[in-house]
């Protein structure tokens, strides 16, 4: 009685303050007011420390919990990003710093009776395992619900996901990063005026895969309450490593930084000692054709040890127990191959070696090598039948693109959370393109190729320093209007479509047969199933087993 008192004295003064306070666990934090979109006012608080800095010893190691700190935390600024490179832009820097795990919190109220809680939404930012940050994702749009978000970083590239193979250096220690986050945030929300038993993490492709990728680990169960998968879940194909390929990847890296490779742990012991730039740096060594294989250091399978967070293959525990049952939403934006193939038209060289060489380049994409042109040559006569590769078939590249990076991972994983979850699962294909487009990020600025792959990010976040000059169309700001309606309706009540109103009368309902039913997310709203079920027919029957290829091909 006595805590809830002194809370009472200290966040009710008699006049409102210049800038919102609060105390947690670690200590005081002093935060600033923003505003939302529509003016609606808020507290942010940034740049709160989740974990000790990963540096040196800790390195390579999972997290620990951040310490207290005495006297007043500053919490105004946004946290610098973890060490990273974007492969998309050429003769760019390593730009992060290792001491990178902070959390960021935006809240439209403090004092909250316990029985009025906010719901709170776990924002897991994507970027292929390898780059992007949380800061980025500004709350000036979903703030003006009455919910509160929370973004934050997480290691990536080999600083977060690289592997031994064994228990030097198990893996996954992003993941390990985003779990003690969600704890920390479980622990902690309530004091910002969030209900800690309603958090609904929610990610885009590598984000919205390592969301999917909770209802797995037995370090994140009980911390979350449901999740939102954009363009990535744990069964898509670029989400998980080969096993048999970590452990030579790690001795590849160590091997270009100078260290031996003989033996794990000096090897490890080693690396430790490198500037983090030049481990990041160092993975260009990965790439043979363009930026491919694009993802060198992914989730991966642990060995069985202690505080693993995936000690089995998720196909393994959704099929025998171990899935989070709770509800989920998933889907996939119309012409999400596009962030390939704008960035190869950027280089017409790059068409024309795929077109020439396609058996060799799809094993390295795929990182089979030789042993995949069998694979190769059904591929290509699947979608050019007996045409080149070109400007006139760039939209047959971008279906294949499409198909084996997302459709065909995401409909696996509907299915799959169909068949063992006793929780709903809400399916959805985007297909709006503003002129904010992720294709003229990566592309050339002004072709028309539809809904890319991130294409629903603007209409959720402002992105600003991605889209400096940007127009929003009235259609765009009437789409983002209903996204973040969609997508707050979830965290708040379990179903995005609670009932009918003026602006979204169709009811969005859960995936009920293998037809697998959806919503059409696009001009409009409407409901449809069986998404592309040729396309996705091929890859599902003759070349994959869940996330993996099949052996014989």
């Amino acid at each position: 009685m006595l805590k809830l008192t002194l809370f009472v004295i200290v966040f009710i003064p008699c006049c409102k303050s210049t800038f919102p306070s609060i105390e947690i666990k670690q200590g005081i934090l002093n935060g600033k007011f923003m505003r939302a979109r529509n003016g609606k006012e808020f507290s942010a608080f940034l740049g709160i420390p989740y974990a000790k800095p990963p540096v040196k010893d800790l390195r390579f190691k999972p997290p620990i919990s951040a310490d207290p700190w005495e006297g007043v935390r500053d919490a105004t600024t946004l946290p610098p990003s973890c060490p990273q490179k974007d492969r998309y832009q050429k003769g760019v820097k390593v730009v992060g710093d290792e001491d990178c795990l902070f959390v960021n919190i935006y809240t439209p109220q403090l004092h909250k009776d316990e029985s009025d809680l906010y719901p709170v939404m776990v924002f897991i930012h994507g970027g292929g395992f390898y780059f992007g940050t949380g800061t980025m994702y500004g709350p000036d749009y979903l703030l003006e619900k009455d919910i509160i978000l929370v973004t934050f970083n997480y290691r990536i590239g080999a600083l977060g996901f690289l592997s031994t193979g064994d228990d030097v250096v198990p893996g996954n220690n992003g993941f390990k990063d985003q779990s003690l986050a969600i704890k920390w945030v479980s622990e902690n929300i309530a004091a910002f005026g969030g209900d800690p038993k309603k958090i609904t993490l929610f990610g885009e492709a590598a984000g919205g895969a390592s969301a999917h990728f909770h209802y797995f680990s037995p370090l994140s169960h009980g911390l979350f309450s449901s999740a939102i998968s954009q363009s990535g879940t744990a069964f898509n194909i670029w989400s998980l490593a080969d096993r048999s390929l970590v452990a030579t990847k790690a001795s590849k890296l160590a091997t270009a930084l100078g260290c031996s490779s003989a033996d794990n742990k000096v090897m490890v012991e080693c690396m430790r000692l490198i500037e983090p730039s030049e481990i990041i740096e160092k993975d260009k060594i990965f790439m043979e054709w363009d930026i491919e294989p694009f993802i060198p250091f992914k989730p991966v399978v642990e060995v069985e040890h202690e505080g693993a967070f995936l000690a089995r293959h998720p196909l393994e525990i959704v099929q025998n127990g171990g899935y989070a049952q709770l509800p989920w939403v998933t889907g996939v934006n119309g012409n999400e191959g596009v962030i390939k193939v704008a960035a190869l038209n950027k280089n017409p060289d790059r068409i024309v070696e795929l077109d020439q060489e396609f058996n060799r380049i799809m094993g390295i994409i795929f990182e089979k090598g030789a042993s995949f042109e069998n694979a190769a040559k059904r591929i290509r006569k699947f979608y050019f039948g007996e045409q080149s590769i070109n400007n006139s078939t760039l939209f047959n590249l971008v279906d294949m693109f499409s198909d084996y990076l997302f459709f065909v991972g995401v409909e696996t994983a509907v299915d799959l959370h169909l068949k063992h979850s006793n929780q709903p699962v809400y399916y959805y294909f985007f297909n709006h393109q503003s002129p904010n487009s992720f294709s003229r990020v990566v592309g050339v600025s002004n072709e028309p190729y539809g809904a890319s792959h991130a294409d629903e990010l603007p209409l959720l976040f402002p992105l600003e320093f991605l889209f400096e000059n940007r127009k929003q169309t009235e259609l765009d700001r009437r789409m983002s209007k209903l996204m973040t309606e969609l997508w707050t309706n979830f965290a708040r009540l379990g179903n995005p479509t609670p009932a009918p109103t003026p602006e979204i009368s169709t009811l969005w309902e859960p995936v009920k047969s293998e037809d697998l039913e959806y919503l059409y997310i696009g001009g409009g709203l409407h409901t449809a199933k069986k998404l592309l079920p040729e396309r996705i027919r091929f890859w599902k029957d003759e070349l994959m087993t869940a996330n993996h290829l099949k052996d014989e091909l």
